[in-house]
């Protein structure tokens, strides 16, 4: 176990869940360098940043990745430090319920029936030390109680683009029984949540005991968990691999929200101390972004004419705007991106448009 300032119950594992493709971030993130292996926010990845959060509190033995199969040799020269069969490739994205299943049986071959915390590798989370000493006390709390710890982060605004967690009372405590997973809402549920003090967003870290987590994939996502139980059993393996692929071949598409957290009888939610960001897409970073000339934001040399509230990234030119406000504009050497803020959930019409025209080159 790596020296830590916060003392971790026992066999405690980090589960780095790390395939996606990133979307929201075309035409910079793309298929082989997604947004979990971009310097968005800072001067390294956010896989680099995910791991070098926890490192001090579980040591590199006791983090895995679980990434897609054309990320894994990125994944291993972006993480040198973690074993080759701790960075483990899915064979094809079935959703985060299997890759949770995975990450979760895999940390139990490693460390036994210990807590797991399972953590999303593109978050931008600035406090390391208040993380690292809230994910200690999930992990006690997981690992005393048996109950399944979800971080909830409170709300600033009335966002229509994230899940909620209701809460058994006020949301002043630190640990707070909660009642129900919420979807995403419309703006007028959004703003009677950021009113009522019972709500938090879902930042979609899940910390759980791991005997507790398999007794839940088993009731509620029997199917997965009898598809993935011979690969699990076979880390380690020269066969592994090929039973990977055989249990993805068929394995449902589920999510970890729906699947599991959602049919839960009891949980509870952490209220986290520390600034988060899940840099959903162009219009999240702009918020971190750097300043630019008259209230615009980016990465970029601008010049600036009656133009406000834009978000750029252009890092190797200098842009022009002239009358425009409210815009996000992303430019690389191939790919030109202009859109209004508000239409920045559109961007997968693009990607759409593209897969189904064959461009392979942009996707």
């Amino acid at each position: 176990m790596a020296s830590s300032a916060y003392s971790v119950t026992g066999s405690a594992t980090c589960v780095v869940m790390a395939g996606g493709r990133g979307t929201r971030f075309w035409p910079v993130s793309r298929t082989a360098l997604p947004k979990q292996l971009l310097t968005l926010a800072g001067d390294r990845s956010l896989l680099r940043q995910t791991v070098d959060r926890v490192l001090p509190l579980v040591g590199a033995e006791r983090i895995l990745v679980i990434t897609s199969g054309d990320l894994a040799a990125a994944c291993r020269q972006e993480l040198p430090e973690l074993p080759e069969q701790q960075i483990v490739a899915e064979p094809v994205g079935r959703n985060t319920a299997p890759c949770a299943v995975l990450g979760v049986g895999l940390a139990r071959r490693i460390a036994g029936d210990g807590p797991v915390a399972l953590l999303p590798a593109d978050h931008h989370i600035p406090d390391n030390d208040l993380f690292c000493e809230q994910l200690a006390r999930a992990f006690d709390h997981a690992a005393r109680t048996g109950e399944a710890v979800t971080f909830g982060i409170p709300p600033t605004r009335p966002e229509t683009g994230y899940g909620y967690l209701e809460v058994d009372g006020d949301t002043a405590g630190e640990f707070l029984p909660g009642v129900a997973f919420v979807e995403k809402p419309d703006r007028e549920h959004a703003e009677r949540y950021l009113r009522d003090g019972r709500h938090l967003w879902n930042s979609g870290i899940f910390v759980w005991d791991a005997a507790a987590f398999n007794a839940a994939t088993v009731r509620h996502i029997p199917e997965i968990d009898r598809r993935l139980a011979p690969a699990i059993a076979a880390h380690g393996t020269p066969g592994f691999v090929a039973s990977l692929a055989a249990a993805y071949a068929d394995c449902p598409s589920e999510s970890i929200d729906c699947g599991i957290m959602e049919q839960l009888a009891q949980f509870t939610v952490l209220r986290a101390r520390f600034r988060w960001s899940d840099l959903g897409g162009w219009e999240a970073w702009g918020e971190l972004a750097g300043t630019l000339a008259d209230g615009n934001r980016g990465r970029t040399e601008l010049v600036a004419v009656d133009s406000s509230g834009n978000v750029i990234h252009a890092p190797e030119q200098l842009v022009a705007l002239i009358g425009v406000d409210d815009l996000i504009v992303v430019s690389t050497p191939d790919a030109l991106l202009i859109c209004r803020r508000d239409e920045a959930p559109r961007i997968r019409q693009v990607i759409s448009r593209l897969e189904t025209d064959g461009r392979d080159d942009l996707l």
